[in-house]
């Protein structure tokens, strides 16, 4: 009995030294990431707001630059920040609760939801190529009824209106590339299957269950208490190209759409990832389907892994990350041009050993 007491005893203390080292070692990596933080910061190449989360609990949540310049208003905790491309993930998710109600299918054509274009592209584009962005459409930056209405264009309908004229680039599936057009497209197949407006339906159906209360896609024009106003190089005035003194707000749409430009929080940020690990707002065969980037079929399995996400726009550089296996939650949100925010994102990434 002594002897089989001794030897669990000795286990317990090996069990304890390991889980020792394991914590120190974690406590070494966040130091690294806060004095990382910090070297960026002093640096200037920080604005906006950087969190660190291990199992939905924060470990860190640095905030840094200026959320409004004329104002002297700081970047703060709870400042809204234009999500750019992140915005995407919402309009999937919305798209796989329709699949998983089962009033969609996600190889359905999008010419069974929408009568708005010609045969060859309404039989062909499939809503998965929609999210995976082998549906042969690519972006509107250049359209030309764009770039004459872009600060008129607030709903859905209104990018529609000329959305429905583009022309594929490509044959759907043979190959991918980047795609608003294909997730404007699938916005409307939102509206028209679900009925409601494409804000009304994220604000209800993703947001409030998440409890998310710092998040929409807020008007231009709209008083939104602690709004971070988006500052870039890329100005035709500014030969320069340093210390983003330039205000996005009328380089961009007026609203976010479908594709991005939601506004969201670093903490609500973490809600929402909390809701797609608790399979609160979808359940786990279309979280694993979309984990898997919308490949196979709904219900194979998934291998659990780091996912990351980016955004970007003049004055918007965001980046998220999800580790299936340690519990790992980066979100870096900014006010300044593209890749910043990213690549502090993917330097946290390396720092924490993720991949």
């Amino acid at each position: 009995m002594k002897a089989m007491y001794k030897q669990i005893r000795f286990r317990s203390i090996v069990l304890a030294a390991m889980l020792l080292t394991f914590q120190s070692f974690s406590v070494a990596q966040i130091d690294q990431v806060k004095a990382y933080l910090e070297k960026q910061i002093q640096g200037g190449k920080l604005s906006g707001t950087v969190l660190v989360a291990k199992d939905g609990n924060p470990l860190i949540t640095v905030s840094a630059g200026m959320a409004n310049k004329r104002f002297k208003a700081p970047n703060q905790a709870d400042t809204k920040f234009n999500l750019g491309s992140l915005n995407k993930s919402f309009t999937s998710v919305a798209i796989l609760q329709l699949v998983e109600a089962g009033k969609i299918g996600i190889d359905d054509p999008v010419g069974k939801y929408l009568d708005l274009f010609p045969k060859e592209i309404a039989g062909k584009v499939t809503i998965r190529q929609l999210l995976n962005m082998s549906n042969g459409w690519g972006d509107y930056w250049q359209n030309r009824y764009y770039l004459e209405h872009k600060d008129q264009l607030r709903t859905v309908s209104d990018y529609m209106a000329f959305i429905k004229d583009i022309p594929l680039d490509f044959e759907p599936g043979s190959k991918t590339q980047h795609s608003n057009i294909g997730f404007e497209v699938a916005g409307a197949i939102i509206e028209k299957v679900s009925g409601m407006d494409y804000f009304d339906y994220v604000r209800e159906k993703i947001f409030k269950p998440a409890g998310m209360k710092n998040s929409d896609s807020y008007n231009r024009d709209e008083p939104v208490e602690n709004l971070a106003t988006g500052y870039t190089n890329h100005h035709r005035l500014d030969s320069v190209r340093e210390g983003w003194l330039w205000e996005n707000t009328y380089i961009l749409a007026p609203r976010g759409t479908p594709a991005g430009g939601g506004y969201s929080t670093a903490e609500d940020m973490l809600k929402y990832d909390h809701a797609i690990r608790s399979y609160k707002i979808l359940g786990e065969p279309f979280v694993n389907f979309m984990s898997n980037g919308y490949r196979g079929n709904i219900g194979d399995p998934f291998v659990r892994r780091l996912g990351k996400g980016a955004g970007g726009a003049f004055g918007v550089s965001t980046f998220i990350a999800r580790d299936w296996n340690t519990g790992y939650t980066i979100v870096v949100l900014t006010n300044i041009d593209h890749p910043g925010g990213a690549e502090i994102g993917e330097e946290i990434v390396k720092i924490l050993g993720l991949e």
